[in-house]
């Protein structure tokens, strides 16, 4: 089995480490858009249909700038090649759509990476969600602070729309995805961003209020702004009880009761912390790809097909754009004051 990976930043490398557990694999391709070293351990090809059949392709991860997925995953389903887009997968819903459409028709894996799915911690919340242990739950609080600075964003494609998107759409949208995933898809939602247009052109601070279908309520707050990485959790409160997911990629389990705090080991796991550390990633990327590379497993365990996740796309839109409709209706209130004049 040959592999290729198309992009080798953070996350390509980190890839490439994790695929070395995989006995099958007999080579790994690696496209990028720098000269790379040669090594042993990959080969540099060109981008094209002709490399793609001639090195016997059969699967592809994609772990490029967000805006730069849709290309690389088009061209790999038209060839036939099952794909894994990094988060957010696309930025557009056509060209969500159209993936949908194309790998359904080449009957091929197009999944998204979701990784936190597949934590202890997450799973341990989906399990007491659904057993109903804290009873009706009328409260998630979910919050991520974050430190992000001016270097951070100096890279061309960061902080923009057309090719990443602000907080929303890069550093939370694994939180984002975590709360629709244990408590269902929004039917009803009032934001608030904020920017700081010295460091990106989107957002750096997010407060979203969200009604699920189920009419269970979620206060939502991200931002980048904070001098350091202070927090990303999930507080969930029902009526029977309070317990909280948090670590930097929702890894650790842990009982409220008045002051004090149980950690639940037995469902936590312990990963590095920083910004875009190796372990920060967590373990879900080698559950992932035992599952996308078994040719017995169709479908993801937790639901990674990007067909399963369009919403979290719509929402993310909805938002945006409800910004932009915001900001039209003040130009339109003062048209019309200085019009009554």
């Amino acid at each position: 089995m040959n592999v290729l990976i198309i992009g080798f930043g953070t996350a390509g490398r980190y890839y490439l480490k994790i695929l070395k557990s995989f006995k099958k694999i007999k080579k790994i391709f690696i496209v990028d858009d720098l000269k790379l070293p040669k090594s042993n351990k990959y080969t540099q090809i060109q981008f094209n249909s002709k490399e793609l059949k001639k090195n016997s392709i059969k699967y592809a991860i994609i772990s490029t700038p967000s805006g730069s997925h849709y290309d690389y995953a088009l061209k790999l389903v038209n060839n036939s090649i099952n794909t894994l887009i990094e988060k957010p997968f696309v930025l557009n819903l056509y060209e969500a759509k159209n993936l949908i459409k194309k790998s359904k028709s080449k009957k091929i894996k197009c999944w998204v990476v979701f990784q936190n799915r597949y934590n202890l911690a997450l799973k341990k919340l989906v399990q007491v969600v659904n057993k109903k242990i804290l009873g009706k739950i009328f409260l998630i609080d979910c919050s991520l602070i974050w430190k992000r600075d001016k270097k951070y964003y100096s890279s061309p494609w960061r902080g923009k729309y057309r090719s990443d998107g602000g907080v929303l759409s890069n550093q939370a949208i694994h939180l984002l995805d975590a709360v629709i995933h244990v408590f269902g898809k929004v039917k009803k939602f009032s934001s608030i961003l904020s920017y700081n247009k010295k460091k990106l052109e989107a957002e750096d601070l997010a407060l979203l209020n969200l009604v699920h279908d189920n009419n269970t309520l979620t206060s939502f707050k991200a931002t980048t702004r904070a001098d350091s990485n202070y927090r990303s959790a999930m507080d969930v409160i029902g009526e029977k009880g309070r317990v909280l997911v948090k670590g930097i990629s929702l890894n650790t389990f842990h009982y409220l009761k008045g002051n004090d705090i149980k950690n639940d080991k037995k469902n936590s796991e312990e990963f590095g912390i920083g910004a875009g550390t190796i372990g920060a990633m967590g373990n879900g990327h080698l559950k992932i790809l035992n599952e996308f590379f078994s040719k017995k497993i169709k479908n993801s365990s937790q639901k990674l097909e990007i067909r399963n996740n369009m919403h979290v796309l719509s929402l993310l839109h909805s938002i945006y754009n409800s910004e932009k409709l915001k900001i039209l209706n003040k130009v339109l209130e003062k048209e019309s004051v200085l019009g009554k004049k």
